[in-house]
């Protein structure tokens, strides 16, 4: 008798054995699994900041432009009205329709929060820079739309450009010609409306630069993740 149980205590012994190993192997998989979700993640999020560093890049050009030059025309703009009218005209026009739009794209974020992925990035402090990254994203796009909606959907230098001898601005979607010859030069109220434009767009660039210092950071963090 106390063969017997010994006999069954033993393949008693086996199963549950053989059931907890094939538990753990299950359970390492599934982890294994979504470490490798982690790790494809991490890499399309990097090389979707790649991207958008070059348009972030592009805009904080654009902008600092539109700001350099609203500094030109309140300093010089008399001079350039009595001198240069096709320089004036060009940096006014450049001033009006200097525009950028902010693309929000949270595609790979979501993702990794959604599916949990990201409790399994141990380096702590690339969690603390997307989630400020991407709550600060919505702050961007607001400042995007507002520029645009003060500055660039405003016509009130329109009247001021010749028709003739239209020319394509570079980086911008807009054109310049020069400044009309039998035009008044721009008044107080104008002449305010240019420096404000530059001080928004002066705004704007730097919001971009702390975006790319964001970008850049979080792409050194990643990295760190992945060499891990």
């Amino acid at each position: 008798m106390k063969k017997y149980l010994i006999r069954y205590l033993l393949e008693f012994l086996v199963i549950v054995l053989g059931i907890s190993i094939s538990f753990y192997v299950e359970k390492k998989n599934a982890v294994a699994y979504k470490e490798e979700l982690k790790i494809e993640s991490l890499k399309k999020m990097k090389d979707n900041l790649l991207k958008e560093l070059d348009g972030l890049h592009f805009d904080v050009g654009v902008h600092s432009r539109a700001s350099e030059f609203s500094n030109i025309i309140y300093e010089r703009g008399r001079s350039l009205y009595k001198d240069d009218k096709d320089s004036l005209g060009f940096y006014l026009s450049f001033l009006k329709d200097a525009g950028t739009v902010f693309v929000h794209n949270e595609e790979e974020y979501s993702a990794l929060v959604n599916s949990g992925l990201i409790e399994l990035i141990e380096n702590r402090e690339l969690v603390s820079l997307l989630q400020e990254k991407y709550s600060d994203q919505t702050w961007y796009e607001k400042n995007n739309h507002l520029l645009l909606e003060m500055y660039l959907r405003d016509n009130t230098f329109d009247k001021f450009f010749s028709s003739n001898n239209r020319r394509q601005h570079k980086n911008i979607i807009g054109y310049w010609t020069s400044y009309k010859p039998d035009m008044r030069y721009l008044n107080d109220l104008e002449i305010n409306k240019v420096s404000q434009s530059g001080l928004a767009h002066s705004f704007y660039a730097n919001l971009m630069r702390r975006a790319i210092r964001q970008d850049s950071l979080i792409i050194k963090e990643i990295d760190k993740e992945l060499a891990e």
